[in-house]
């Protein structure tokens, strides 16, 4: 969770409950929506800015808001971001968005996991990957992967806050030290 806000995170669990709690006849939808609104937030730094400005209006935030998302978004995502406006906490949207992904996570069984490789994973790969996670931890699996040469081979996997390290550049700085 990388937007977590320790200042906030209490409200932004409350919100979060909230939407979970509205929407779970239509999770993939709203979670879907969350996603979109997420990386509209912090892709465009003027629409960030425009709902933060606290000399824009009430009402004009509410109508750009429903210029932008009406009958492109479903109605309860609508209807909550109009809830942060009322209340004025638009600017935790992306604490709020972070326990929600985590929460949803958890009531579908899942786990995000970041895979660190030396080179590109190809399909195949990434699902034995997959499997084998999913034997350890009994969850779906969320693969992120990346790339960093530095670690010179093998894999890096972090699940939550916990770090499996199978990388030829640890093995070789434990060679060293031993």
């Amino acid at each position: 969770m990388k937007n977590i806000n320790i200042k906030n995170l209490k409200t932004a669990k409350r919100y979060a409950q909230a939407l979970l709690e509205t929407s779970k006849d239509n999770i993939d939808e709203i979670n879907q929506n969350m996603d979109e609104i997420y990386n509209l937030i912090n892709e465009n730094s003027d629409f960030k800015m425009f709902f933060s400005h606290p000399e824009v209006s009430l009402k004009d935030k509410k109508e750009v808001l429903e210029e932008i998302f009406l009958n492109k978004i479903n109605k309860n995502t609508l209807n909550f971001l109009n809830v942060l406006l009322d209340e004025n906490r638009f600017n935790i949207f992306n604490t709020i968005y972070d326990v929600f992904k985590k929460d949803t996570q958890i009531l579908k069984n899942q786990q995000t996991v970041t895979v660190t490789s030396a080179v590109d994973l190809n399909e195949d790969e990434k699902e034995r990957i997959k499997q084998k996670l999913f034997e350890k931890i009994n969850k779906e699996i969320i693969l992120t992967c990346e790339t960093n040469e530095d670690i010179l081979g093998g894999l890096v996997i972090k699940i939550n806050d916990k770090v499996i390290d199978l990388s030829l550049k640890t093995k070789f700085d434990n060679l060293k030290k031993a």
